[in-house]
Order: C-alpha cells, then structure tokens, then sequence
C-alpha cells in the first residue's frame, strides 16, 4: 500500500471514529468521560484532515501552519482520550497536561521555523506521544478505585483490548524512534518504504481503531454491569432485593436438600422503626437502614446471602452452619446492631428469628421463611432486642 492510499484509510477511520464517538456523547450529554472522547475524536479527525493533505504535496504557503495546527490538534486528542479515561474511571481530570499541549504547538513551530528536518519533528511528536500512551496504561493499570470497585470486573475484556491498543501504538512510535536515525529515508514522504508506511499509517489505523473500539466497550460493560446491578439490588442498603434474594435462596436452599447439608435462614426486623422515622425524619431512617445492612454484612461470608426483604425487614441465610453456630451468629447479628453507634445517636436495636434446616427435612423457601418469621414474632413479644431459634417441626 502507498502512502496516500495508507493517509486516506486512516482518515476515513479517524473520520468514523470521530463520529461515533459524537453519537455516544449526544447520547449521554451528562458523562463527562464521552465529552472528552467526543473531543478526542474531533481533534483526531481534524488532524488527519490537515496533515494528510500536507503530505500528499499539498498546503502550499499555509503548509507550516497545517502542520503545526494538524500536529498540535493529534497531541490534544491524545490528551483529551487521557482525560475522558480518567473521568471514567472516577478520578478528577488534571489542568496540567494541557500545558502540555501549549508547549507542543510551541515547540514544534520553533522546529518549523528552524527548518527543521520530517526526522527531526517526528522527535518531538514520537516523545510527546509516548508520555500520552504511558498515562493512558497507568489509567488502564489502575483502573476503578475506590468503594465502588468491587461493583465491575478487575479486568474486562474492554480493558484488555485498551491495554493491548495503546501497547501496540506505543511500540510503533518507538520503533520509528529507533529506526529514524540511521534510516531517515524510510518514514520521508513523499517517498516511503513500506515500513514506513506500516508504522506511520498501517499501524496507527489499527491501534486507533481498537482504542476507540475499548473505549466503547468499556462504556457498555459499565453500563451492562449497572443495570444487572439495579435488577438485583437494594438501592439503599447495597443488599440484594427481595427477588433476587428469593431465587438465590430457593436455589440454595436446593442445593442443601440435594446434597442434605444444613440451611440457616435469618428474618430480621429493626425494632421501633416507625418511631425513628417519626421523631428523627425519613432520610435518617434511611441511613439507619443503610447502617444496619452495612453491620449485618461484616458478619456475612461471602459465600452467605443478605437481603432487604421489604420496609425494614432484612433477610440473611448462611449455609452450612450447625445449631450451635447459628445460635452464635444470632447473638452476635443482635449485639452487633445494638452496639453500632448511628450518627443520629440513639441506640438501635434488632429482633431476629431463625430457623435450621436440618439434614433430611423436606421443606420449600416459603415454609422456611414462614418458621423463622414465627420466630422473629417470638422475639419481639418477649421484649425485643433479642433472637429465637425456630421450634422443632
């Protein structure tokens, strides 16, 4: 491939990938993460606009200003993607590259009015992209921090494909680095060897297109991962919701049954709920409600379940445990309520009841959950506060 055939695809694919990435920010308007990739396209397409024509013979006296503009324009996409990805990743976009992008247009018009050769520019361009591609990795290396990290996969296949994109640019510019030196000849226009080609066009084309493509696929896995998370948990309390808290626990209450291992099931019921909503206001019964899930979920294993089941009535099952253990974990759910100190510094406190299932009982999820709320109503008549173990059927 020639080097204006190879200038002409990748404008086409900065072109689209410009494009699409305006749809997605027409799309969500409100992300600040698509706004800098809208930018970034942008910047990317009128780049290539500029310098491709350039290099093709044209510009004539205007051809310092097109280079200078078209140049500076492909460094400010870069940052721009840098910044949308941060925004992504929920960390606070920085002032300071920017900076970087005034000293660029700056020093690479200093090159041009020196006269300075295409090798000797392409000095400036190959390390000012290569600070880029190492914010980008570290971006990509460190990914989503914070308490909300645990909500999305380490490592998605988005992140991957971003990961190997900028790997995959970074080490083009590198080789023109080294090659550029003893073998100017190869990256010259008009004039290019088909390695040249390859690392100025061909392998820009497909690492842009795959970068583009990961920013995107990031963007959709975030948001798959958000709407599982919506259509399977408590807003509020960051538990599981009623539904999906009934069909894990039908399933494991199946599994139990199948394989005659133990079942505990706990219903637990914050006690006097009204009277906080009615003396201290509904949104600090909704941080007591949040406080509670939080205080119930420390003494959950990973492999239990915690749920809201409706109003202020929790529901939490732990597999496995003997009677003795779940005698324990009752006395500690109850103390470990009434022990927390809530910002609006009352005491609150739970009633829990709870029912074992026992190796050989043959017994459906509603049946279960009817004995320990036969439980819990023990609990609470007799003083609250408290936890009964369900009756022996």
């Amino acid at each position: 491939m020639n080097p204006f055939t190879a200038s002409i695809a990748l404008a086409i694919v900065q072109f689209c990938s410009g494009l699409i990435m305006a749809g997605v920010f027409l799309s969500t308007p409100t992300e600040r993460c698509t706004r800098y990739w809208a930018l970034s396209g942008a910047l990317a397409a009128l780049a290539i606009c500029l310098i491709v024509p350039i290099y093709a013979g044209g510009g004539g006296s205007w051809r310092p200003i097109g280079l200078m503009l078209g140049n500076t324009s492909l460094f400010a996409s870069s940052i721009a993607a840098w910044s949308g990805l941060r925004c992504f990743y929920q960390r606070p976009a920085r002032w300071w590259p920017w900076l970087f992008i005034a000293a660029y247009a700056v020093s690479f018009s200093a090159l041009l009015a020196l006269e300075a050769s295409f090798t000797q520019r392409s000095y400036l361009a190959i390390g000012a992209m290569q600070l880029v591609f190492f914010l980008v990795l570290f971006e990509f290396r460190m990914g989503l921090s914070g308490p909300q990290a645990g909500r999305y996969a380490r490592w998605s296949f988005g992140r991957w494909i971003g990961f190997a994109s900028v790997t995959l640019l970074s080490a083009a510019y590198i080789a023109r680095l080294a090659l550029a030196p003893s073998h100017p000849e190869l990256f010259e226009p008009p004039r290019m060897s088909d390695l040249g080609v390859a690392l100025i066009y061909l392998i820009p084309l497909g690492g842009s297109l795959l970068f583009s493509a990961a920013l995107l696929m990031l963007y959709f896995e975030r948001l798959v991962a958000d709407k599982q998370r919506l259509a399977t948990e408590d807003e509020l309390t960051h538990t599981l919701n009623r539904r999906e808290l009934v069909r894990c626990g039908e399933q494991m209450l199946h599994d139990a049954l199948a394989r005659g291992h133990s079942l505990t099931l706990a219903f637990i019921d914050v006690d006097h709920f009204k009277q906080i909503n009615d003396r201290f206001g509904h949104q600090v019964g909704d941080r007591v409600l949040a406080g509670i899930a939080a205080v119930l979920r420390e003494h959950c294993r990973e492999s239990d379940l915690l749920g809201r089941y409706g109003g202020e009535e929790f529901c939490a099952v732990f597999p496995g445990l003997t009677q003795l253990e779940a005698d324990r974990i009752g006395e500690r759910l109850v103390a470990a309520v009434r022990e927390h100190a809530f910002d609006h510094g009352q005491t609150v406190t739970i009633s829990a009841g709870l029912v074992v299932l026992q190796p050989g009982q043959v017994q459906n999820w509603d049946e279960l959950v009817n004995r320990a709320d036969i439980a819990l109503y023990r609990a609470k008549s007799e003083g609250r506060n408290a936890f009964r173990m369900a009756q022996a059927a």
